[in-house]
């Protein structure tokens, strides 16, 4: 079970651990909110201002118990795994209003997973190319260098011979053709050091896929 809990998510759930059953049972009843209706801000000031918290710290336990639930859900954790979040301070009577919450909502939450993926916009393809102006009237000093990019996105699954078949089909599209419903253009451009970060995050994402959590998560889908 621990595995499943990131550090950030650690952390605000323990602000839970302090509270007494009754305010545990709200949480879990803001978060089924949440999870329908997304976050209610009033609400969460309302529950800042008793707690004597921020309405950010709130905003942010209930974003914790979402996530607990999704991962729970994903991995199909049974009620004896559940019962190891006693290492984070939980008590018994906490851990089974927890179980209640997670359980009683197993179905529901498949249901939105199942949903969303089924519309999940894939990565296709990626174009791009740097501008740079190196000469102007008004500007004496070096330009910083642009790189544009236009990334393909597609909600159908190909493979990689279909992808060879319709590239050219999309490249001959002009502007005012319609894209099929089921693909996506985006268009962005961004400057060296910007470009670097996204590198960064990309590459430690790429390093969080390897990880057993998100390996299980993964599996839990490729078997549905």
């Amino acid at each position: 079970m621990s595995h499943l809990i990131k550090s950030e998510q650690d952390e605000h759930l323990k602000f839970l651990v302090s509270q007494p059953d009754e305010v545990l049972i709200e949480f879990c009843k803001l978060a089924i909110d949440y999870i329908t209706n997304g976050i209610n801000e009033k609400k969460c000031t309302i529950a800042a201002k008793k707690l004597n918290s921020t309405q950010e710290s709130i905003s942010s336990v209930l974003q914790a118990l979402v996530c607990l639930l999704i991962d729970c859900t994903v991995v199909q954790i049974t009620e004896e795994d559940f019962q190891t979040l006693n290492a984070l301070g939980f008590n018994e009577s906490q851990i089974n209003i927890l179980w209640q919450f997670v359980s009683s909502k197993r179905q529901n939450v498949e249901n939105i997973l199942q949903n969303s993926n089924s519309n999940m916009q894939r990565f296709r393809d990626l174009e791009w190319r740097l501008e740079a102006r190196i000469a102007s009237r008004s500007l004496q000093s070096q330009a910083t260098p642009i790189i544009k990019m236009k990334i393909h996105l597609d909600t159908e699954i190909v493979n990689e011979h279909k992808d060879t078949l319709t590239h050219n089909e999309d490249a001959n599209r002009t502007d005012d053709d319609k894209l099929p419903k089921t693909k996506k253009e985006i268009l962005l451009q961004t400057d060296p050091t910007n470009l670097s970060h996204m590198i960064q995050v990309l590459e430690q994402a790429l390093l969080d896929s390897k990880t057993h959590r998100i390996r299980n998560i993964v599996k839990s889908f490729q078997k549905k």
